[in-house]
């Protein structure tokens, strides 16, 4: 399968596209440096790049992630093997807990956090 980079054009911002995960994810972190978008078959993957750390939000509406996609995803993005990121597989469950009801129905979201070295 293949990973797909999507275009961002100049109006669209996070807010926009994932109003009520967006304010999850950002509440109480810090700024963001970059976001780039981008789609491996049906998975849609939010690449967060923090002054401290890099951060993927992997979000699929059909179906479960794969722990095999999952490793795929973090070797392709962040070109490090899954030791040395921290993967939150109960992410949804965690927003869900929050009170914070996403605008679609996921499947599955996970957040994948990798401590950028300096």
């Amino acid at each position: 399968m293949k990973l797909i980079e999507t275009p961002i054009s100049k109006n669209m911002n996070l807010e926009t596209l994932y109003p009520n995960i967006s304010k999850y994810a950002i509440e109480n972190e810090e700024a963001i440096k970059l976001y780039k978008l981008y789609s491996y078959d049906r998975t849609n993957i939010v690449y967060l790049d923090r002054y401290d750390k890099i951060s993927l939000l992997l979000l699929n509406r059909y179906r479960k992630i794969s722990h095999n996609e999952v490793d795929t995803i973090i070797h392709r993005v962040l070109k490090v093997d899954r030791k040395d990121v921290t993967v939150d597989v109960g992410y949804k469950q965690h927003v869900l807990e929050a009170g914070i009801r996403p605008k679609y129905h996921y499947k599955d979201i996970i957040m994948v956090d990798y401590q950028v070295k300096a």
